[in-house]
């Protein structure tokens, strides 16, 4: 497939490809979901702080097939492995098969499954599941937002930071570290933080309305790029650190991004 405008994709055909993909994914990490000590999961680390179980690799195949399957066309950039669906170099699938994977193994519900579309750095599709607590978030970039099949809208659960809850991911023990020596600071303004070992599940708290805003530090946009696009479809702000704009156009870890409803957003930024 050669490159195309956006106009001339099948944006509500690649939407289902991409909630297909998702409820596969959700099908595999379910059965794997607090097993009995007879069917403990196998993991390995494939790097320090990085645990991989055959439920992430499970749901990575199921992701890749499915899109196969329905002809999806680009490339998937997984967390997992890299697939070639077609030519067309201009599409790119963003997926992380089992965001969360440590509280998925413990079991704790703070998992999900990411999956969305790119086009030469621009977001046109997402899929976000939270498929132990049975939610799904879908939407097309301009076409707003699908709950469970139904058109969904959303907001704020506070306008004050002072008596906010905020989401906070670190990525890892070093980066904990710096944090903590400098660039937390602006914790006590808040009421509370909560922090989930997930990217998918805080960031659909705040689409869902439960949590006004998470910040992100060290992360990749694969984990974060389905619930970026939902979030702002939904009038939340997806930004860096200093209210910049992500540039969706490269691969690179971010030091930093913000998401939250407005207000919240800007209280945020002004303290940070």
């Amino acid at each position: 497939m050669n490159s195309q405008n956006q106009s001339d994709l099948d944006l509500q055909q690649i939407l289902r490809s991409a909630d297909s993909a998702a409820a596969a994914a959700s099908d595999v990490l379910l059965v794997r979901f607090r097993p009995d000590t007879s069917q403990a999961l196998d993991s390995f680390y494939k790097s320090p702080n990085a645990l991989v179980t055959d439920a992430d690799l499970a749901s990575d195949k199921a992701i890749t097939e499915a899109l196969r399957v329905a002809g999806a066309p680009g490339r998937i950039l997984s967390e997992e492995s890299k697939t070639d669906l077609s030519d067309d170099d201009s599409l790119t699938w963003l997926v992380d098969p089992l965001c969360g994977t440590v509280p998925f193994s413990t079991g704790m519900d703070h998992w999900g499954v990411n999956i969305a579309l790119r086009r030469s750095g621009d977001l046109i599709v997402a899929s976000l599941s939270l498929p132990s607590l049975g939610e799904r978030l879908s939407a097309i970039k301009g076409g707003g937002v699908i709950r469970n099949g139904k058109p969904f809208t959303s907001s704020s659960p506070r306008e004050k930071l002072s008596e906010s809850t905020v989401g906070l991911e670190v990525d890892g023990p070093e980066e904990w570290r710096r944090k903590l020596a400098s660039g937390l600071e602006w914790i006590p303004s808040t009421s509370q933080i909560n922090t989930f070992a997930s990217a998918a599940y805080p960031i659909a708290l705040v689409c869902l309305g439960r949590l006004p805003a998470a910040v992100f530090y060290g992360i990749e946009p694969m984990h974060f790029a389905a619930g970026a696009l939902i979030a702002s479809e939904l009038g939340v702000l997806v930004t860096d650190d200093t209210g910049e704009p992500i540039d969706w156009s490269k691969d690179e870890e971010l030091p930093a991004v913000v998401i939250g409803w407005p207000e919240i957003h800007r209280q945020l930024l002004a303290v940070m």
